[in-house]
């Protein structure tokens, strides 16, 4: 594959305000701290909560654990197929990509439609489609190989290589819609994390998964619109951005989900819930509770910074959100260092601190 995304996660000076992890994180890990997290109260079997931004792991919970990932393993599926199909080829609907709608997620196609790829990610990803997954999965294998005798086996054999290629140590894909199958098929919270850091890198990905609604267009024998409405109930809320519901019966409800807090991005994965929506909520509670996300620098109060430094006709041109626990955000103090000489505008830095230790250093001017 020709461009696989890079889910490096970078811990910068401003997370060692919490764990003391160290200058980089390892590519394709999500860092966890060196302690016990902190007991959450929800129902789910596996659980992991990272902030995405910084790539501070706050909470886990079987995050390792193989288990199965019903319709969240779309993610997936849409990261492989919009990097071997161009996004306005058309993919002609056949027989065999249709499901039963009673028991399965669909977008709603009909054999001898004929969609784009670009459509037919919003209908994995928007409404859970199988129909799209497999139209997806024979084009994209067959784009793999035009010999291949069972295309879509030759894409979940892309899928497993995805997987590993990014880090997900703890997964194996034998079909590319998230149905239940016993043993082989299964992932875990923390590979799923890895995989939707990757998701939310590609412009177009990220805006599908963040959106409630959206219309495509269907051309061939039945032309028309469809409608497409996101499974992720979350998305009715200011402070989400997306991301993937997963039901099956052996997988029970799945959710990963994406919230802001400040500027950071926090990622949750929760597998075999009974109540996806209660027990994310829940993890969220609990993470509001034992962490801040403070902001430092261009239009924030800086711990007072902002006021002094104005009053001497000085300002911050960039701005930083620092993640730590609610105990060190009442202990935050800085102070200003001037350079010996300007250069420029560039006058000096503010320099934060909790205690002895250095969290976050920005320029002033």
């Amino acid at each position: 594959m020709s461009r696989r995304a890079d889910v490096t996660l970078v811990v910068t000076l401003l997370v060692a305000i919490v764990f003391p992890f160290p200058a980089h994180a390892s590519p394709a890990r999500l860092i966890h701290p060196p302690h016990t997290s902190p007991l959450f109260e929800h129902g789910a079997t596996a659980a992991i909560v990272v902030d995405l931004t910084t790539g501070i792991e706050l909470y886990d919970h079987n995050a390792d654990a193989p288990a199965p990932p019903a319709s969240t393993m779309k993610v997936v599926t849409a990261l492989v197929a919009s990097e071997l199909l161009p996004l306005e080829m058309v993919v002609t609907i056949a027989p065999s990509d249709l499901l039963d709608t009673e028991a399965y997620s669909v977008m709603g196609l009909l054999a001898g439609d004929e969609v784009t790829v670009h459509a037919l990610l919003h209908g994995l990803l928007m409404p859970s489609g199988g129909d799209a997954a497999l139209a997806l999965a024979r084009a994209a294998g067959a784009a793999l190989d035009p010999t291949a005798r069972d295309p879509i086996q030759r894409f979940v054999t892309e899928l497993n290589a995805y997987a590993a290629s990014i880090g997900m140590r703890h997964t194996h894909y034998t079909n590319p819609i998230g149905a239940d199958e016993p043993g082989p098929q299964h992932s875990s919270a923390r590979d799923l994390a890895l995989a939707t850091q990757a998701l939310l890198d590609d412009w177009l990905l990220a805006r599908i998964v963040a959106s409630r609604y959206a219309v495509v267009e269907v051309g061939g024998p039945n032309a028309r619109a469809i409608e497409l409405f996101s499974t992720n109930l979350f998305l009715e809320r200011d402070d989400v951005f997306g991301i993937k519901t997963g039901t099956d019966d052996g997988a029970g409800q799945c959710l990963i989900a994406g919230f802001w807090r400040g500027d950071n991005q926090i990622l949750t994965v929760v597998l075999g819930s009974t109540d996806r929506y209660a027990d994310t909520q829940s993890l969220m509670d609990e993470v509001d509770a034992h962490y801040r996300w403070v902001a430092l620098g261009a239009g924030a109060r800086s711990a007072g910074a902002t006021d002094v430094l104005a009053a001497s006709g000085m300002r911050f041109m960039i701005r930083r959100t620092v993640v730590m626990t609610a105990g060190q955000s009442d202990q935050l103090d800085w102070e200003l260092r001037l350079n010996d000489s300007a250069v420029g505008d560039h006058v000096g830095v503010v320099r934060f601190t909790i205690g002895e230790r250095e969290v976050a250093r920005i320029p002033v001017y």
